[in-house]
């Protein structure tokens, strides 16, 4: 059931803990078979993800499957000895893959890496840090929270020609120290606040902190658009609603974001490397490393 849920998706929430604080992101899973695990990855550049599930290794996803969404929770490994290696297992599991849409875009997307464009704009982007997510729980949501409508949100910067783009979007708290995320089949939005119709078994208490992520790709990913809207609950007589404070917004759409893109990664890369008092090498490519 969870390999199945992960070949059908394409991305999955992938929900971190900072005590009481959650984060998610979209990500792309893939199965290990091997070892019976979920791994999921972030390159160098935006490596704040793996470092939260490594200070807190309770994780979660909310994986696609054909009945609606399976929410997963884990411990998740982190493993960033070796970002090259790392790089070379990535591609093994992609060959692991059945095939399907999923496949094919990761395999385009990994033979654009091979290119020389590609190695010039985006050798910092190969580069894998990697965590394994070993399987603790696993919970069915009937609703598939694909294909949802998003109002306009001024309270969480979300104007009407951006919420026009998102299909998806998940809310996620943290119960227990797991972080729990659930996809809202119909955002309603009133007086500023989200309605957030959490599920049976998640009961948020008021003035819990929440997070909620908005977003849209394309079928191979070289569009996509997300915001992240932390805040908090508010427990009403008519139901629990989420309070905005604060969001991030990230957008791959234009030749003027890819540049951006490009450009934040190869600083932000050059950053991480700086900290760990290590010498960033261009990347060689995966084709060089299959045999790893």
């Amino acid at each position: 059931m969870i390999r199945d849920a992960v070949y059908d998706s394409l991305t999955a929430e992938f929900a971190t803990a900072a005590g009481d604080r959650p984060s998610t992101v979209p990500l792309t899973p893939f199965y290990d078979r091997a070892r019976e695990a979920v791994v999921v990855t972030a390159a160098p550049a935006f490596a704040g993800k793996a470092e939260r599930a490594a200070a807190e290794p309770r994780v979660s996803l909310l994986l696609h499957d054909g009945a609606g969404r399976l929410h997963l929770t884990g411990r998740a490994t982190v493993r960033d000895d070796d970002l090259e290696a790392n790089a070379a297992v990535v591609e093994r599991l992609l060959r692991d893959e059945p095939p399907s849409p999923k496949r094919a875009a990761m395999t385009a997307a990994a033979d654009f890496l091979n290119t020389r464009l590609g190695l010039l704009l985006l050798d910092w982007y190969g580069l894998r840090i990697l965590l394994d997510i070993e399987p603790t729980a696993v919970e069915r949501h009937a609703d598939r929270g694909v294909g949802v409508t998003v109002p306009a949100w001024p309270a969480a910067d979300v104007d009407a020609s951006e919420a026009a783009t998102y299909d998806r979007a998940v809310a996620t708290v943290v119960s227990e120290g797991w972080p729990r995320s659930w996809p809202l089949a119909t955002p309603t939005i009133r007086d500023g606040r989200l309605r957030l119709s959490p599920p049976s078994g998640v009961s948020p208490t008021d003035g819990q902190p929440a997070c909620v992520l908005v977003h849209w790709h394309d079928d191979d990913l070289t569009g996509l658009e997300q915001r992240v809207v932390r805040g908090r609950c508010r427990v009403a007589d008519d139901g629990t609603w989420f309070d905005p404070a604060s969001s991030t917004h990230l957008r791959n759409r234009s030749v003027r974001d890819r540049l951006r893109f490009v450009a934040d990664g190869k600083r932000r890369t050059r950053a991480y490397f700086a900290e760990r008092g290590e010498q960033y090498r261009p990347w060689p490519g995966l084709r060089t490393l299959i045999e790893w």
